[in-house]
C-alpha cells in the first residue's frame, strides 16, 4: 500500500509514459485496505477453520478490487446496463467493505447502509411525497455503489487514500521517534507549581500532541500514560484524571497543522485549500482548550489553590536525544502547506522524508537499528491507513445511496421544515444529530454524513459554509466524550482503571462551556476568519470572556463558591458576548456587555480576603 501511495503521489506512471484512471488507483488502495483489515488482528477470526474461511473471503474481495483496478475503463462503460459480471464483482466489493468496517468500527455503518438499501429498493418509493425516493433496481444499485465515481470510488475515498495517508505516516513516525512526547513534556513544564498544575499539564500536553495527531484515542493512550498517573499523585480521583485527559485529547482534531481526517474531507467538500481550513480551525481549537484549561484552573483554585509540581523530563519519560531536530520536519510541513501552498499529499510525503532523514542522521551509533525500527513503524502505520480508507469507503457507500435515491435532498428539506426556518432550532437539531450519530461512528463518519444532510440546510439559512462545516465537525468531535458511548472517555477510564460512566459524565461537566462554543462560529463568523483582522480579534476576545463567565457559572465560581444569583448574572453577561446575536444588537450594547462581563469576571477572580469565606450571592 505504501509503495502504491508513493508511486501515485509522485506520478511515477506518468513519468514512465503510462496513463491510469484515478479510479484504478482507488480500487487498488481500497482492496489492499480491506484485505489488511480482514486479515490482520484483532479483526481476523481465531481457529484454523475460521482462519481459512476468512482468508478465502479476503482473497475473493481482493480479487474483485484488483479486477476493477485492472479493467475499470471497460467496466465503466457497462455502468448503465448493469451486466451480471459487474453486479457480481460489485456485490463482493460491497460485502468486503461492510465486513471490514464492521470488524474495525462496529455494526452501526453496515446496519445504516442496509436500512438505506431497504428504503431504496422497497420502502422509499411508497413513502409520502416529501420523502419518496426514486425507484431503483437491485442490479443498478449494486453497480452504482461499487463502480460509480459518486459512490465507493468517489472523492471521499480519494481524500482518504491519497491525501490523509501521508499525514498518517508522518504522525506515526513522529510519535515513534518520541518527538510528540518531547513537545508534550516541554509544554507541561510551563505550568509547574501552578494551582492544578498536573491537570493543566494534561491539557497543554494533549493539545501539543494533538498538533501531530488527529486521533483522540491515540492521544489518550499516549499522553494519558504520562498525565493520568501524574494527576493521581497530585490528588485527583481516578475518574477525574481520566476525564481531564479524555476531554483534552479530543480537541486535537481541531488543532492545526495535522488536525484529523475530517479536516481534509472538509477541504474537499468546500473546494478550499487545506491550509484555509486549518487556519479557520485555529481559533475554534484555541477556544476549546481555553474552556478546558479554565475549567481545570477554576476547580483547582476553589480547592484551595494548592500548587502541584509537574515531574521533570527525567522523572516522566525518556526523551529522544536532541529532540529539537524533530522540529525541522514540522517546519517543513508548515512551510510547504501554508507558504508554498503545496498539495497536502506532497507536503505530507516531503515532511515524512525530512523526518526520516532527521531521525537517521544523528547519532551514528544505532543507525541500523533506527532504520529497522523506522521501516517497521511505517509498515505498522498501514493498519491505521487501512482503517481510515475502509471507513471512508463505507461512508462513500452511504452518501452514494443517499444521492442515487434523492433521499439526501429530501432529508435536508425535512430539517429545514422541522426548524421552521429558524437558525437556532436548526443548530440544536444538527448538534443533536451529530451526538446521536456519534454513538456508533467515529468523528470522520459523523462529519461525512452531516456534511451531506445538515450542512446544506445551515448554508440555506445564511451560515457561511466554513462555519457550518466546522460547527458539525465540532459536535461530531464532542461525541467522543458524550455518553452513552463516549469512546475517548472510555479509553481514558481504561488507562486510569476508573469507572467509565463516572469518567464520561465528569468529562461532560468539565467540557460544559465547550458545548456552546460552536454556536459562536455561526453568529460570529469572524471566529473562523470570515472578516477583517479587527473583527476577528474582537470576536475572539468576546468568546474568550464568555467562556470564562460560563465556566465560572457552571462550575460554581473561581476562587470561592458563588450562589445561583451570581451564577445567573455571569450567564446573562456571557450570552451576548458568545452569540453577539448575529450582530442584531447595537454595537454600543455589545461593547457594554463586553465591559460589564470583564468587570464581573475580575470581581469573581478577586483573592479571598479571609479564610473560610462563605459563598457569595
Amino acid at each position: 500500500m505504501l509503495l502504491a501511495l508513493v508511486a501515485w503521489v509522485l506520478d511515477l506512471g506518468g513519468r514512465l509514459g503510462l496513463v491510469y484512471y484515478a479510479e484504478q488507483y482507488l480500487a487498488l488502495a481500497a482492496g489492499l485496505a480491506v484485505g489488511t483489515a480482514l486479515l490482520l488482528p484483532p479483526a481476523a477470526p481465531r481457529g484454523r477453520l475460521g482462519f481459512l474461511a476468512n482468508a478465502l473471503f479476503a482473497g475473493l474481495v481482493l480479487a474483485a478490487f484488483l479486477l476493477v483496478a485492472s479493467r475499470y475503463p471497460s467496466l465503466a462503460r457497462d455502468l448503465a446496463t448493469a451486466p451480471p459480471h459487474a453486479v457480481a464483482v460489485g456485490a463482493v466489493m460491497i460485502a468486503g467493505v461492510l465486513e471490514a468496517v464492521r470488524r474495525r468500527t462496529g455494526v452501526f455503518l453496515p446496519i445504516l447502509l442496509m436500512l438505506l438499501a431497504f428504503v431504496a429498493l422497497v420502502a422509499g418509493p411508497e413513502l409520502p411525497p416529501a420523502l419518496a425516493t426514486r425507484p431503483v433496481s437491485p442490479e443498478r444499485l449494486v453497480v452504482y455503489l461499487a463502480l460509480d465515481t459518486n459512490a465507493l470510488l468517489s472523492r471521499l475515498l480519494q481524500v482518504a487514500a491519497v491525501t490523509i495517508a501521508p499525514f498518517i505516516l508522518f504522525g506515526a513516525l513522529l510519535n515513534h521517534c518520541g518527538a510528540g512526547l518531547a513537545l508534550t513534556n516541554r509544554l507541561m513544564q510551563l505550568v509547574r507549581g501552578s494551582p492544578g498544575g498536573a491537570a493543566k499539564a494534561s491539557v497543554l500536553g494533549s493539545a501539543a500532541f494533538g498538533l501531530v495527531s488527529g486521533s483522540a484515542v491515540a492521544n489518550v493512550t499516549t499522553v494519558g500514560a504520562l498525565s493520568i498517573p501524574m494527576m493521581r499523585r497530585a490528588g485527583y480521583a481516578r475518574h477525574e484524571a481520566a476525564a481531564v485527559e479524555a476531554v483534552s485529547s479530543t480537541g486535537g482534531q481541531l488543532m492545526p497543522p495535522l488536525m484529523g481526517a475530517s479536516a481534509f474531507l472538509m477541504a474537499e467538500f468546500l473546494e478550499l485549500p487545506y491550509r484555509d481550513v486549518a487556519l479557520a480551525a485555529l481559533l475554534p481549537g484555541l477556544l476549546f482548550y481555553a474552556a478546558v484549561f479554565l475549567a481545570v484552573d477554576f476547580d483547582a483554585r476553589r480547592r484551595g489553590g494548592r500548587s502541584e509540581q509537574v515531574p521533570g523530563p527525567a522523572q516522566s519519560l525518556a526523551l529522544p536525544s536532541a529532540p529539537w531536530r524533530y522540529l525541522i520536519p514540522v517546519f517543513v510541513l508548515i512551510y510547504l502547506l501554508f507558504v508554498e501552498a503545496r498539495s497536502p499529499q506532497q507536503a505530507g510525503l516531503s515532511a515524512t522524508l525530512a523526518l526520516v532523514l532527521c531521525h537517521l542522521a544523528w547519532p551514528l551509533h544505532g543507525f541500523v537499528e533506527r532504520l529497522r525500527q523506522s521501516a517497521r513503524c511505517l509498515v505498522e502505520a498501514t493498519s491505521v491507513i487501512a482503517d481510515i480508507v475502509i471507513l471512508a469507503a463505507a461512508a462513500a457507500l452511504v452518501v452514494g445511496i443517499l444521492n442515487l435515491t434523492g433521499l439526501a435532498f429530501a432529508l435536508t428539506l425535512q430539517l429545514l421544515q422541522l426548524s421552521g426556518g429558524m437558525l437556532g432550532i436548526l443548530l440544536l437539531l444538527a448538534a443533536a444529530l451529530a451526538l446521536l450519530l456519534g454513538l456508533g461512528m467515529p468523528t470522520v463518519g459523523v462529519y461525512v454524513l452531516l456534511s451531506t444532510l445538515a450542512a446544506p440546510a445551515l448554508v440555506e439559512l445564511g451560515t457561511p459554509p466554513i462555519a457550518a462545516h466546522l460547527y458539525l465537525l465540532y459536535f461530531g468531535m464532542l461525541s467522543m466524550v458524550t455518553p452513552p458511548i463516549a469512546i475517548a472517555s472510555f479509553a481514558a477510564a481504561a488507562v486510569a482503571e476508573a469507572d467509565p460512566w463516572r469518567t464520561a459524565f465528569k468529562a461532560v461537566a468539565l467540557a460544559a462551556a465547550a458545548y456552546v462554543v460552536p454556536v459562536a462560529f455561526v453568529t460570529q463568523p469572524a471566529l473562523v476568519l470570515v472578516g477583517d483582522a479587527p473583527e476577528v480579534a474582537l470576536a475572539f476576545l468576546r468568546c474568550l470572556l464568555a467562556i470564562g463567565l460560563m465556566t465560572a457559572a457552571l462550575s460554581g465560581g473561581i476562587v470561592r463558591p458563588i450562589g445561583w444569583p451570581l451564577r445567573l448574572v455571569a450567564l446573562v453577561l456571557a450570552l451576548p458576548n458568545l452569540l453577539a446575536f448575529g450582530h442584531l444588537l447595537p454595537g454600543a450594547v455589545l461593547l457594554a456587555a463586553l465591559a460589564l462581563g470583564a468587570l464581573c469576571l475580575a470581581w469573581l477572580a478577586r483573592p479571598a480576603t479571609a479564610p473560610g469565606q462563605g459563598a457569595a450571592s
